[in-house]
């Protein structure tokens, strides 16, 4: 599958409309699906934060000032496309539309789909994106029941360091 990078910035760091008092990805214009948001490439650590995404079985990385503020949804609008070189240490971390997100929509991906658990302050605190199918509480992977594990795999967003 191809992907569309935008030359112009396509979002922007503002007010969440999900989380009341905190910062969010916003979209500035209409992306289209299969659109890379964002690339990042960082060294990866061993430390777990409440910004950091996995790559791999046990390394994280910090998506930089921008990336940081992409928010949680059981309903998300991107996927997290994670590549770590074990030999280098260095990851690369590619946000990618999977629906068209309109002017003013909120920037999300699902947690589980990156994390095999969460940190420890967001572990099982309220889920508050508001989606039809919201599970309620937000979790990493291991967390999901086999039914809501497997959901996500059929839906190929999940790393691959998730499949069971």
């Amino acid at each position: 599958m191809g992907y569309l990078l935008k030359n112009e910035i396509d979002a922007c760091v503002a007010d969440s409309k999900i989380v009341i008092g905190e910062k969010a990805l916003i979209a500035k214009n209409t992306i289209a699906p299969n659109t890379i948001i964002f690339m990042f490439q960082a060294a990866a650590t061993d430390v777990r934060t409440r910004t950091s995404i996995q790559v791999s079985e046990s390394k994280h990385v910090e998506p930089g000032d921008f990336g940081a503020f992409a928010n949680h949804s059981c309903s998300p609008n991107t996927q997290i496309v994670a590549h770590y070189n074990a030999d280098t240490n260095i990851a690369e971390i590619v946000m990618i539309s999977i629906t068209e997100i309109s002017v003013g929509d909120e920037i999300t991906f699902d947690y589980a789909t990156t994390e095999t658990t969460v940190t420890t302050n967001l572990l099982r605190k309220p889920c508050l994106c508001g989606s039809p199918n919201c599970r309620k509480f937000i979790t990493g992977f291991q967390e999901l029941s086999h039914t809501e594990q497997m959901s996500l795999i059929a839906k190929e967003i999940t790393a691959e360091y998730l499949h069971i």
